[in-house]
Order: C-alpha cells, then sequence, then structure tokens
C-alpha cells in the first residue's frame, strides 16, 4: 500500500484466510496485559532472527523484524483495547517475508481504521499496520469459540 493513501475504514472480512500453506510457524504466544507488550515485542523479533536464512543482509533483516515486532505490537494493543482477552498472537515465515496473526474473542467487532489527526494521542495503529504490511485484513473463525484475527504481511524487502 503507498504511504499517501488512507486505509479503508473497515477492511472487508471474507472467509478467505490468508495462505499459509508454504509457511514455516516461528513462534506462539498469549498476552493478557499491556505490560506484556515489551516482551512480545522482544520475542518476536528473537524469532525473527532465528527464522531468516543465512545468507540474508543482516542490515535488511534488522529494519524488517522492527517493523515486524511493531505490526505485532500495534495488533495486540488493539487486541488489548477492543478485543476479549486472551490474545495469541502467531508468527509465521513466509517464502519471502512474514505473516503475523493476532487473534481475540471479540468476534463481533471488525477493526475500524482512523483517520490520523494532529495532536491525538493513539489511534493510528492500522494506519501503521496499513503502511507497514503488503497486505492486511481480518476474519472470523468459527470453529470453536469465535474469535476474530487481524493479520498482516511483511516482506523481507
Amino acid at each position: 500500500m503507498r504511504t499517501d493513501q488512507l486505509p479503508e475504514r473497515t477492511p472487508p472480512t471474507t472467509d478467505h484466510r490468508p495462505d499459509v500453506r508454504s509457511a514455516r510457524p516461528a513462534g506462539r504466544w498469549e498476552f493478557t496485559d499491556a505490560d506484556e507488550l515489551p516482551v512480545l515485542r522482544r520475542a518476536v523479533m528473537e524469532a525473527a532472527a532465528r527464522s531468516v536464512e543465512l545468507n540474508t543482509d543482516e542490515l535488511s533483516n534488522s529494519s524488517v523484524h522492527h517493523n515486524l515486532a511493531l505490526v505485532t505490537t500495534e495488533l495486540a494493543t488493539n487486541a488489548l483495547k477492543y478485543g476479549v482477552r486472551p490474545g495469541v498472537v502467531r508468527l509465521h515465515r513466509l517464502p519471502t517475508g512474514w505473516m503475523v496473526d493476532v487473534a481475540d474473542g471479540r468476534a463481533d467487532q471488525a477493526p475500524r481504521p482512523q483517520l490520523p489527526k494532529p495532536g491525538r494521542s493513539g489511534g493510528n495503529g492500522l494506519l501503521i499496520v496499513s503502511m507497514l504490511s503488503v497486505r492486511w485484513g481480518w476474519y472470523v473463525d468459527t470453529n470453536s469459540t469465535p474469535r476474530k484475527h487481524v493479520w498482516a504481511e511483511i516482506t523481507d524487502s
């Protein structure tokens, strides 16, 4: 997505889920409190560092891992603020990047991006997600207890 475009007010929900068939699981974490977010951020960065191939550019990985951790904590913050706890983060290594999926127990509320407002503290999480990811969306998993999943894909370049 271009950074001069704003995301849709509500990304469409469909039964189409992100394709993780070619992905390797890279981590899974549960969280219940904002105090856990710094630990989650470090864990995502460490898992990403362990999962990369040895012949990739270290500097490039550093910024990608930072963006991945930022997107993850933005989605986790939204899950804490608007969802039902506990939240669950799943990280997958894709052939050309990463997919992060954050689930919470509030399946009846869609994520709603807000327009940026100067001087406002917060409210820009989904805008940040849309700027740093190549694709993002959400779906409801109804296999057992309904859970909302918000996911984003981040490329290695």
